[in-house]
């Protein structure tokens, strides 16, 4: 019950010490400029192919790279005209060197499609529990994630393994809010000193929210509550919550 408390108060310190980063969108790398090395490149009103195309750049513009997102490069024109690029574009530009740009900066990385794995210690219905996950991010919003914990205390043993998935609000803030979703299976293992009881597995569902917060390139703060519903064969479901706190790792 106290290493309960006592791992909330730690959650609840970390959300303060880092709030004046809330609403703090990551700094974006310098606008690069380059020069047009082919015949012309054809500049979108956004960033896809369905949006249509409302301006051509001709051979030795100049154009200022601004960033990117999901493979199309924001830019403008000498005139101040400001659209989208696909990134295999930029690569018919030079910059004052003569070469094509480097056209991510660490701070973009996160924004591609990428793996990340996790490793969180927290508090699951008074028991102390380790995590271990895998996930996919396949667009700037929604990842998919699969975790294994194990949560040891005085009454039983848990072993959860489920998939879920997390939708990141504003995924350019530093410190960037989420929410989940997620399904799986509970392994229990009731302890007794006289009698052996029999495991149970139990179907649950589980919905939470947490915080990411972006310290460096590749490497992420996390910190986030779960509340489960499990499903037990008397019909009569269990509540439980979790809070967990750790580190991912994208790549």
């Amino acid at each position: 019950m106290w290493s309960e408390v006592y791992f909330k108060m730690l959650l609840w310190a970390v959300c303060v010490v880092l709030a004046p980063w809330a609403l703090a969108e990551p700094a974006e790398a310098p606008p690069v400029q380059v020069k047009v090395d082919t015949h012309y490149i054809e500049v979108h009103t956004g960033p896809g192919r369905g949006y249509p195309v409302f301006h051509v750049v001709e051979r030795h513009a100049p154009l200022t790279v601004l960033f990117e997102r999901g493979g199309w490069i924001k830019v403008q024109t000498a005139r101040g005209q400001m659209g989208w690029v696909p990134r295999e574009a930029l690569q018919e530009t030079q910059d004052g060197t003569g070469a094509a740009p480097a056209l991510l900066s660490s701070a973009d990385d996160r924004f591609r499609n990428h793996w990340h794995v996790s490793l969180l210690g927290g508090a699951f219905d008074g028991a102390s529990s380790l995590s271990a996950a895998a996930g996919y991010r396949f667009t700037e919003n929604l990842t998919v994630e699969s975790m294994y914990t194990q949560a040891s205390g005085d009454f039983s043993n848990n072993r959860l393994l489920e998939l879920n998935v997390q939708h990141e609000i504003f995924p350019r803030w530093r410190l960037s809010p989420y929410f989940m979703l997620g399904t799986g299976r509970a392994v229990i293992e009731p302890r007794a000193t006289l009698v052996r009881p029999e495991n149970r597995e139990e179907n649950y569902a589980q919905g939470g929210a947490g915080l990411k917060f972006y310290l460096a390139r590749g490497f992420v703060l996390r910190s986030e509550y779960r509340s489960y519903v499990l499903f037990t064969e008397e019909n009569q479901n269990r509540n439980l919550e979790e809070w967990k706190l750790g580190f991912s790792v994208l790549f």
